[in-house]
């Protein structure tokens, strides 16, 4: 790579993030560049050899480098497009009582722009949504919340959405396959300096300046960078109060049992509709925010969902269809652990999956148009295969909040990657205040359901909450956000602790984990830091006042001289047939 000069801005990392600050960014005024360690192309041996975990993870947890991309687009290339945002009460509630250090209102004002930019729709997520409401969303109800929708992208990757508008731009340089090794900061560690690149095709080291730098690496990747650059910090960079890799949160997802749906219910309800603006939506059940905040409980919203694609029990050619077809698919869609479990306990048997196929050829044959049409073809694609049952029986799945624990923590390991970064050693621990949030909230909803006419759920919830696995792909807290540096690594507008000029773009920030698909409230975040970035930064506009104009003269209509203007004659005053003299 030849000499740079000083950029305004270098952002590291094109997944959601990073592309949207970037797109926020650009013609602007400044100069910016964007850093990506992968290109247009997936590289799945240095994806291995680079973002592998150097410990075993543990069974419920995949492995470190699943649901990640080292490439042009990030995770948006891997996504499947649900976007929901927080609710009030997931600011408020955290592991340790301090909660967000930020106005919920200055992240909600970026919710239509985010909306828009990850191709969700309007940023309405409740029933009105939708032409016919349901029946209970003109229902009053107490405790049981069965209003909020998850809307869903296309799904698209931000990168093949966006690379044309990029790539013409002449304020913005793109250098991928650059593997950014080290943030390199001044001698007293007050400002960042520039960062250490190493040029993938050559080998070849550099320093790329810049004046802001933005890290939105992922929550894994950009802990790492920050703990590996240690010329200055011998901790890491903002790892001054020991808070930079820890309070490491996914979500916890499962089945939690079976629930039969109320005869009034109407089923069709919980199937995929379309919104108004013609944007794939699917209702879900939580407990209201009322019942969390006087309870004390972690988030957690539930969804009914078919009986597992895997266990041919279920006797349906479709789903065993599904099942099959998800072995040609990537490790990510047919090796989450939930699945391992299952698994393990002898629910894969292939031959008894053909034979559910060649025992209902028909009714199979009869769905294939409508997959192909509706999930294959289509550019807006149906997010997933479900099916409304005669029977009105349904798995119940849950995605639950994880508390923040400190002891829950990402470090560097003693091996290194091919590019001399040392690897990550992952401790995933899930503590018991928030095993036993999921027990309250599983009782709680258990009763709730019949008292609301939705259904009845059998399950019993001590067994249920100690099966819940991890979420794979959110990655959340490392770098959290805090009121002061004793609390947090970033500040509420994401600028690292003491290194002004340094920035962090991404759901590491998040103090609280909520329950829902991090990727709309992350992309909220990087146009607010974006935002920020530009009130330091853009060019004050230059005020152009117009010069000032000579006083008019108003003219009489009846002065028979064009030039100069005159005054009009005083009231009461009339001009004479023949004025002896010119009255202006």
């Amino acid at each position: 790579m030849e000499a740079d000069p000083t950029f305004d801005v270098a952002i590291v990392g094109s997944g959601p993030a990073g592309l949207a600050v970037a797109s926020r960014l650009v013609g602007r005024g400044l100069s910016l560049v964007l850093i990506e360690a992968g290109n247009a192309d997936r590289d799945r041996q240095d994806e291995q050899d680079s973002l592998s975990a150097e410990n075993e993870v543990g069974p419920k947890h995949p492995a470190a480098h699943l649901y990640r991309r080292r490439m042009l687009g990030g995770s948006s290339t891997v996504w499947g497009g649900r976007c929901i945002p927080f609710d009030q009460a997931d600011y408020l509630i955290g592991g340790d009582g301090t909660g967000w250090p930020i106005d919920p209102a200055e992240i909600e004002r970026h919710q239509r722009v985010a909306a828009e930019f990850l191709d969700c729709g309007e940023p309405q997520f409740d029933e009105s949504a939708f032409e016919t409401p349901a029946w209970w969303s003109r229902s009053p109800r107490i405790d049981l919340d069965l209003d909020l929708i998850e809307r869903f992208s296309r799904p698209t990757n931000l990168w093949r959405k966006m690379r044309d508008s990029l790539r013409a731009r002449s304020d913005l340089r793109l250098l991928a396959d650059h593997v950014v090794v080290r943030v390199d900061l001044s001698s007293d560690g007050t400002r960042v300096e520039g960062l250490r690149t190493i040029d993938r095709r050559s080998g070849s080291g550099d320093l790329l300046r810049a004046r802001h730098v933005v890290l939105a690496c992922g929550g894994i990747e950009t802990t790492r960078l920050l703990l590996a650059s240690r010329n200055v910090q011998p901790r890491g960079i903002g790892n001054h109060s020991d808070q930079l890799g820890r309070h490491y949160m996914t979500h916890l997802i499962g089945d939690v049992g079976e629930l039969d749906l109320s005869p009034a219910f109407d089923q069709a309800r919980i199937d995929y509709r379309r919104t108004r603006d013609g944007i794939y939506a699917r209702s879900l059940i939580r407990l209201s925010p009322a019942l969390r905040l006087r309870e004390r409980l972690p988030n957690a919203v539930w969804r009914p969902v078919s009986p597992p694609f895997w266990n041919p029990s279920h006797h349906d050619p479709i789903l065993s269809a599904v099942h099959l077809a998800k072995a040609i698919l990537p490790k990510e869609y047919h090796g989450h652990p939930a699945e391992a479990l299952a698994q393990r306990n002898g629910w894969r048997d292939p031959a008894a999956h053909v034979a559910n196929i060649l025992r209902h050829p028909g009714t199979l044959a009869a769905y294939v148009p409508v997959i192909m049409a509706k999930r294959i073809l289509a550019r807006r694609k149906l997010p997933s295969v479900f099916l409304l049952r005669p029977d009105r029986h349904y798995r119940l799945e849950i995605n639950a909040e994880q508390l923040p624990d400190p002891s829950s923590r990402i470090t560097l390991g003693d091996s290194r990657d091919r590019w001399g970064m040392p690897r990550i050693r992952l401790d995933w621990q899930v503590n018991g205040a928030t095993l036993e949030g999921v027990r309250q909230s599983l009782a709680h909803l258990a009763g709730l359901m019949p008292k609301h006419g939705v259904g009845r759920l059998l399950m019993q919830p001590d067994q249920v909450a100690e099966g819940l696995v991890s979420q794979g792909g959110h990655h959340i807290g490392t770098t959290r956000m805090g009121k002061s540096p004793e609390r947090g690594v970033v500040d509420s507008d994401c600028t690292v602790f003491g290194v002004p000029n340094l920035h962090i773009a991404g759901a590491s920030v998040f103090p609280t984990s909520g329950a829902v698909n991090p990727t709309l409230l992350l992309t909220c975040l990087a146009f607010r830091l974006a935002d920020h970035l530009l009130a330091r930064l853009a060019p004050a506009p230059v005020l152009r006042l117009p010069p000032p104009n000579p006083p008019r003269r108003v003219r009489s209509p009846s002065c028979p001289r064009s030039r100069p203007p005159c005054r009009p004659y005083p009231e009461g005053r009339r001009p004479t047939a023949r004025p002896r003299r010119h009255h202006c």
